[in-house]
């Protein structure tokens, strides 16, 4: 299914009337750990949110949609993304630190609510398919690695929404701000065991114009 959609939407962006953008965005991610054991309720103490790293590179192609009233206003975004989804929980006994690195690929879609020739304010929705680099979990002071686990590795999916304001650096350049959410999950782990990863994400980007 998710061929078939991102097919569908390569072919409609090849109707675009206007300019692609390159964009590279930089920011926070701090996120929360949700874990579940099958047939029970989820395990609590993770309340504390990780502090991470977030890249993404990317390309924007404008979706012209000729009779609809959002003709000019659509585009579908894909990058290349980077992200560190870190958390921490315990009690006075016991303390446990996760953290966890993941390469992947984003698609978006962002529509633009107010455009004018110096703002740009939108909302987007996607989903990003990640792979795990490099994981480990600390308790106390014993360090295990999570390159094996199922819950962490594997297929990650990460349906997002969120909105982003943009505006004009130069004529053919912008500056943005965004803020995103979104709820990580393993595809590929059919243990008992299920971990979630719910992220708030703030980023600032830099985009240009390609003729």
């Amino acid at each position: 299914m998710k061929k078939i959609t991102l097919l569908l939407l390569l072919l409609f962006s090849i109707q675009y009337g206007y300019s692609q953008e390159i964009y590279f965005l930089t920011g926070k991610n701090y996120t929360n750990y949700k874990i579940r054991y099958k047939g029970s309720e989820s395990v609590n103490g993770l309340e504390k949110q990780g502090e991470g790293d977030s890249y993404e590179i990317g390309l924007a192609l404008p979706i012209k949609v000729q009779r609809l009233a959002f003709d000019n206003n659509l585009n579908y975004t894909v990058g290349l993304t980077l992200n560190q989804y870190n958390a921490e929980a315990g009690d006075l006994a016991t303390t446990y630190t996760w953290k966890t690195e993941y390469i992947g690929v984003q698609n978006a879609l962002v529509y633009s609510f107010i455009k004018s020739n110096h703002l740009d304010l939108a909302v987007k929705g996607g989903v990003n398919v990640a792979t795990m680099l490099y994981g480990n979990q600390t308790i106390n002071n014993s360090r295990f690695n999570l390159n094996n686990q199922k819950d962490f590795n594997g297929v990650i999916v990460s349906p997002l929404i969120g909105i982003q304001a943009k505006c004009n650096l130069s004529e053919y350049g912008y500056l943005s701000l965004g803020y995103n959410y979104s709820r990580s999950s393993s595809l590929t782990n059919d243990t008992n065991k299920k971990v979630s990863f719910l992220t708030n994400q703030i980023v600032f980007g830099i985009s240009f114009e390609l003729y």
